[in-house]
């Protein structure tokens, strides 16, 4: 036993050691420690604040959340594999030096992709690692890390397509009717991206296709739309246009909706590059009637887009009613109503009759100096419709207004060196009469507010 032990460990070794010649092996590293302060996400100083859901799982007020990840790489002529180990923590005794089953902080294979080129028209990819449809532009369709089998490639010089099959459940319902459907939601993708335009003016266009087969919800949908980017001198503008088309199976409703974004960034210098941003969903103006027109992306992902996003700000957290948003999403797709009919969304629980929403934004970003660099923007927050939306307790008015709100963010970073930098966030969300009027009359109306400080490491 013991020699067949020692020739498995000098095969390993072996192998170790000539792995390196067949293939470009390479390990990284990240690490970011966040002691962040949460505050009256609810607007009501009065009442102690719920706890939030973040990538940790549920925390309350001020904590440490770490985001822990190791990852290597290989590959050869043909051929790519990449893997990413991940442990999100919130820093307390329970789950800094154990883990549990209701947060992150189980340390596994966070991402993985690997791929093989057969020919520049047909590459092979499988794993789970970030997949999207917009997130170049308004991420109101999807992106995220879901599992997905996708095959891709150069068609032209100038147009790529992708056809991906992401299976994001596919298991049963947990009941003794084996006669009960599959609690399964599987979405397929087809996406081009075609480059026009040369010298000062190119432009990226992606006309895509997606089919949402959701049988937990027992909702099937196309989203058709386009995405596009593009360079105009110093202007870059963007858009996108996602028109949903779809019916419940076990019921007489139509599902027909759409949500469109754009925005232009101008560069005009390093240290100034100001943008401005139109961001739409429709809502649903009668929770009663045959039709579901509450716009409800498969991920609404908005916290990561490009011109919009901030990996941190408030709009992008688990804000919860009376808003109406989850984790990365700026749509108020999960607020509440008497009649709720969920088709898609993060966690599945997007509302077919929630109030839509839209967006004007202001911001600038730029480098101060080689190593300081900021961002700042400013969002008014408007409800498309408030039928849907309750009134708060005691309030006098007869239906809620549209405007919601206006949010602030800020954030300054700053690079010690390639391995380390720091990155301070301030974000408050200021309600508008569309929040206070769903407030109770015992409620304050406080401004919600968030701070946070990242301390990150890379290798």
């Amino acid at each position: 036993m013991r020699k067949s032990v020692v020739v498995l460990l000098a095969a390993i070794l072996v192998a170790a050691f000539a792995l390196p010649a067949a293939a470009d092996i390479s390990f990284f590293g990240a690490v970011r420690v966040m002691p962040t302060y949460y505050s009256n996400f609810d607007f009501d100083d009065n009442n102690p604040d719920d706890p939030v859901g973040t990538e940790a799982g549920l925390i309350t007020g001020e904590h440490i959340r770490s985001e822990l990840r190791l990852g290597w790489k290989a590959g050869g002529d043909n051929w790519k594999i990449m893997m990413i180990a991940e442990a999100d923590v919130d820093m307390e005794k329970d789950t800094a030096d154990r883990t549990t089953p209701f947060t992150g902080s189980e340390f596994g294979i966070e991402r993985f992709e690997a791929n093989y080129t057969f020919a520049p028209a047909l590459v092979l990819s499988t794993g789970w690692n970030i997949r999207a449809a917009d997130i170049k532009t308004g991420g109101l369709l999807f992106g995220d890390d879901h599992p997905f089998l996708e095959i891709g490639g150069k068609l032209t010089e100038n147009l790529n397509y992708t056809l991906t099959y992401i299976p994001i459940q596919v298991r049963k319902k947990a009941t003794t009717d084996v006669s009960t459907v599959a609690d399964d939601w599987r979405v397929y993708m087809l996406k081009f991206n075609a480059g026009v335009g040369s010298g000062s003016v190119k432009f990226n266009l992606s006309p895509l296709v997606l089919y949402s087969d959701n049988r937990a919800r027992e909702a099937k949908v196309f989203y058709y739309g386009i995405e596009g980017t593009g360079q105009i001198g110093i202007f870059k503008p963007s858009f996108e246009f996602i028109y949903a088309d779809g019916e419940f199976r076990n019921t007489a409703l139509d599902i027909q909706s759409y949500a469109a974004f754009a925005g232009i960034e101008a560069g005009i210098s390093k240290a100034f590059t100001p943008y401005a941003a139109f961001r739409y969903a429709r809502g649903d103006d009668n929770e009663t009637d045959s039709d579901v027109e509450g716009f409800v992306g498969i991920t609404d992902i908005g916290r990561f887009t490009p011109l919009m996003g901030m990996d941190g700000n408030i709009l992008g957290e688990s804000m919860g009613n009376p808003y109406g948003n989850v984790l990365y999403s700026y749509a108020p797709e999960r607020k509440s109503t008497a009649v709720s009919l969920p088709y898609g969304g993060i966690g599945n629980g997007g509302n077919g009759n929630n109030p839509g929403h839209m967006i004007v934004a202001f911001g600038a970003k730029g480098a101060i100096s080689e190593p300081l660099s900021y961002k700042a923007q400013v969002f008014l927050i408007w409800y498309d419709q408030t039928e849907n939306i309750p009134v708060g307790a005691g309030k006098t008015v007869s239906k809620v207004d549209d405007y919601a709100g206006t949010t602030f963010d800020l954030q300054l970073k700053y690079a010690f060196s390639k391995n380390f930098y720091t990155s301070l966030i301030y974000s408050a969300f200021v309600p508008g009469d569309g929040i206070k009027d769903q407030l109770d009359t015992t409620a304050d109306d406080t401004m919600a507010q968030l701070a946070s400080l990242t301390l990150g490491w890379s290798y």
